[in-house]
C-alpha cells in the first residue's frame, strides 16, 4: 500500500506543468485544441482555464486592433 501511495506521489510530482495563458495566445490552434478537448470533457484542470484565458485575451486584442484601425481611418 505504501508503495501504490508513493508511486502515485511520484508521478503527481512528475507531471508536466500546465501550459500558460501566454503560451496559449501564441499558439491559438492549440488553445482551440484544448478548449475542444475541455468542452468533450476530455481534459480539465489549469490548461482549461488557460486556455479560456486566452482565448478572451485573443478577442479583446482583435476588439482593441480594430478600433485602432477605425480611429486611424479619421
Amino acid at each position: 500500500m505504501k508503495r501504490v501511495i508513493a508511486l502515485a506521489l511520484l508521478v503527481a510530482a512528475c507531471s508536466a506543468e500546465p501550459r500558460s495563458k501566454s503560451y496559449f495566445v501564441a499558439h491559438p490552434e492549440e488553445a482551440k485544441a484544448v478548449l475542444a478537448r475541455c468542452e468533450a470533457g476530455e481534459h480539465r484542470g489549469d490548461e482549461c482555464v488557460n486556455a479560456r484565458a486566452s482565448e478572451r485575451e485573443m478577442r479583446r486584442r482583435a476588439r482593441m486592433e480594430m478600433a485602432r484601425r477605425t480611429f486611424e481611418a479619421r
